[in-house]
């Protein structure tokens, strides 16, 4: 069911037994596996079920380190969290990224990727996508001879692409979690605050409030953390009245350990046969794939780099760009509900005045008009295209203590203190970058595929088109030792009986792949742990004393 909280008599006490904090990839996907289970679920979600700017405005905060979006650009208030934002791109992590890398600091899992495998090959289910195949050799065959091949050092990754049917998760899951008889979702109920014990170590309550003035408790025997990871630290951290440097907090580790997955562009890249490769997207039947060019482990560890990838992009005319530009200045102007207004231009965002796209795009009505004509008849349309590609250059960055979410002195709309990002890049970050790069371009150039500028410095990258990915990874990091991470193996807040935190905030490294589909293999795993531990009649009945004596 679902409920507006503005609706609710003030000070209300809802009592269930588990609470989800948050309705996006982690949130939904718990509240889809504790569906129809012998207890109550209650799920919160910040904002409704579309895109509302007032409630929008809360994600707002400030840049202090590296340049990066706007923050409200980066996260969505609304059912379904950020996969309202993403294109649905999937991969689970590699075997590496678990791993104890000697040459990168505060690497290692306390799980590694055998122990979460099962769960991958259940999220890639939950999400719609094929096999649980992302091995090359798999799709080799169907792709054909579109990816340059480039030796045994050099491996191909593949990505696998969610539906669209499936992609939005609070579109296609909304009725299954709307008719479950044992989930409560309420919309417009911002958590303002999470309440303790006297000693910090049982939650008891949550104050939660609505934009309109209307606040409301909510009491269970468990609470899971799953906001993002932005909001994770931040409601960690602004909850301290008990712990007065925030909950989970001891050893100064919430909020830090920031991570992204940053992207740069190459210079030109002229194949030697343009014709030959795609944009690295492929239609395979029902499905989709992309693929990527990467170093194999065995260079990484010689290397002694990070994870690294490449993909190949057909550069356009620059009237088909200037055109394509003005179109998404159009839709931000219409700013449909399914493709909110923060999203528009995340593409173009060094991109030149529309006056000037305007002009160029005049200049050439001639052949845009013969595009959409050739568009309308399903015909090929040769003009605008390029002979040169360009690469995406995406990597792991590596946890660093110093790149980290804090609070701001500012406050939104609620009282509470606005976060403040100052992401922070290693001078490993930025060799992998150069060197897997160098790499992979001699490789190209060797096997006569083509010319791939190879950079010979730092000097050399184009570091003003770096930009991150959205992803917001490592800030209540995952480690058995409370000294080097805010949850343990099982996701759960060192220190704390009942309190869990789901998302990528738990990642102890980031790896290359995009967080999405580790997020949810994740979650299961988390639901099979709740599960487990709501079935113990002892567990139970010591969970239920953290929930007495709850109003005064």
């Amino acid at each position: 069911m679902f409920i507006d909280t503005r609706t609710l008599p003030e000070d209300t006490l809802v009592e269930t037994d588990i609470c989800i904090i948050g309705a996006g990839a982690a949130g939904i996907t718990l509240a889809r596996e504790l569906s129809d289970q012998p207890y109550q679920v209650c799920l919160l979600e910040s904002g409704g079920l579309d895109l509302d700017e007032n409630t929008q405005s809360l994600c707002t905060g400030e840049i202090t380190g590296t340049p990066y979006y706007p923050i409200k650009e980066t996260r969505t208030r609304y059912l379904g969290g950020s996969t309202n934002l993403w294109g649905g791109w999937s991969r689970p992590l590699d075997e590496i990224d678990f791993e104890d890398r000697p040459w990168m600091p505060y690497s290692g899992w306390p799980i590694t990727k055998a122990e979460l495998d099962p769960y991958y090959k259940r999220a890639n289910k939950a999400c719609n996508l094929g096999a649980y195949e992302y091995d090359f050799a798999y799709w080799k065959d169907a792709i054909g001879q579109q990816v340059p091949c480039l030796g045994d050092r050099i491996a191909t990754y593949i990505w696998q692409v969610i539906p669209p049917t499936h992609v939005r998760f609070g579109k296609a899951y909304r009725a299954e979690i709307q008719q479950a008889r044992n989930i409560n979702t309420y919309l417009y109920a911002n958590v303002v605050e999470i309440e303790t014990n006297d000693t910090a170590q049982s939650v008891t309550r949550l104050r939660v409030a609505s934009l309109d003035g209307k606040k409301f408790w909510v009491a269970a025997k468990v609470f899971v953390l799953a906001a993002g990871g932005l909001e994770n630290p931040r409601l960690l951290l602004v909850s301290n009245k008990t712990q007065n440097t925030g909950l989970g907090n001891q050893y100064d580790l919430v909020g830090r350990f920031f991570m992204e997955h940053p992207i740069v562009k190459s210079d030109k890249i002229l194949p030697a046969n343009p014709a030959a490769y795609t944009n690295c997207v492929f239609k395979l039947g029902k499905e989709t794939v992309s693929t990527g060019l990467a170093l194999s482990k065995e260079l990484q560890e010689r290397e002694q780099v990070l994870n690294f990838s490449i993909k190949l992009g057909r550069l356009t005319e620059e009237w088909i760009e200037a055109f394509e530009r003005l179109q998404q200045e159009i839709r931000q102007t219409k700013a449909p509900q399914d493709f909110p207004t923060i999203i528009q231009g995340h593409n173009y965002k060094n991109r030149p005045p529309a006056l000037a796209d305007l002009r160029t795009t005049i200049a050439n009505l001639d052949r845009i008009f013969a595009r959409a004509v050739a568009k309308r008849l399903r015909k090929p349309f040769h003009l605008g295209k390029s002979s040169f590609y360009r690469a995406s250059l995406i990597a792991e960055q590596a946890p660093n203590p110093d790149s980290r979410i804090t609070l701001s002195r500012e406050r939104d709309r609620l009282g509470l203190n606005r976060l403040q990002l100052d992401w922070r890049l290693t001078q490993i970050d930025k060799y992998t970058i150069l060197r897997s790069q160098q790499i992979i371009a001699q490789e190209f150039n060797r096997s006569g595929l083509g010319q791939f500028p190879v950079p010979s410095s730092e000097d050399d990258i184009d570091w003003q088109s770096l930009k991150g990915s959205y992803h917001h990874i490592g800030t209540t990091r995952m480690s058995t030792n409370p000294r080097q991470g805010v949850v343990d193996e099982h996701c759960q807040v060192h220190g704390m009986s009942n309190l869990y935190v789901a998302g990528s905030s738990v990642f102890s490294t980031s790896g290359l792949s995009n967080p999405t589909l580790t997020i949810v293999a994740l979650a299961i795993r988390l639901a099979d742990r709740l599960k487990e531990r709501m079935g113990s009649a002892g567990v139970t009945k010591e969970l239920e004393t953290a929930t007495t004596s709850l109003i005064p």
